[in-house]
């Protein structure tokens, strides 16, 4: 069972206001599912799942000062969106090295803008292809599917998961990883967590 904190503990640990917690609440930077209650001796107090609500505020903090509220939550937009990210910009600050863009070139063109789906391409070629986990093939495999159900899977929760059986690869999307069942001897090769890897890209940037 996954760990919680109580509102009140989170306010401490993290030394933001309540102020600051439902500010970012209400322009859903924090979904509001994520706000659980319970009751308890006092009445009824708000929970978290504690890692998911600290790394999601972690991630707040450490762009907040050169990013205004409006582009983080832009980040976590459910829908496509009309954001889009200049090439040279990312290899400006050493968001991505060299040799990515020159894979991502090759398999799409010298394009100078992307949006969302095709910087998450872009982040597992550095983090994944590169280092000879996933294959050129599944890296397109990830491509016709992030192009296929960006709008649909772009949700917090959603993953995408990389399996391998027996040689043969195949990607599956989800909005709930616990209620995915595949074959036992099917092994899992990768996990992406498509708004993470837009917001961790999106760090790089600021």
């Amino acid at each position: 069972m996954e760990e919680l904190i109580s509102k009140k503990e989170l306010l401490d640990l993290t030394n933001i206001s309540y102020g600051q917690l439902y500010r970012w609440k209400r322009m859903n930077i924090i979904p509001e599912d994520w706000f659980i209650k319970k009751s308890s001796t006092t009445g009824q107090e708000t929970f978290f799942r504690r890692d998911k609500i600290l790394e999601r505020i972690e991630l707040i903090l450490s762009m907040k000062d050169g990013t205004s509220l409006e582009e983080i939550a832009a980040l976590f937009n459910k829908e496509e969106g009309e954001k889009v990210f200049d090439i040279e910009y990312i290899m400006a600050k050493e968001a991505i090295s060299t040799a990515a863009r020159e894979v991502f070139n090759s398999l799409y063109g010298d394009i100078k803008e992307v949006e969302k789906k095709e910087l998450i391409i872009l982040a597992v070629i550095e983090k994944y292809l590169l280092q000879s986990i996933i294959t050129v093939d599944e890296i397109k495999m990830l491509g016709t599917m992030l192009s296929e159900a960006f709008g649909k899977l772009y949700k917090e929760e959603s993953k995408l998961l990389l399996f391998r059986k027996f040689g043969i690869s195949f990607i599956v999307g989800c909005h709930n990883q616990d209620e995915v069942i595949v074959d036992s001897s099917a092994v899992k090769i990768m996990e992406i967590d498509l708004i993470k890897e837009v917001s961790e890209m999106s760090l790089k940037l600021v």
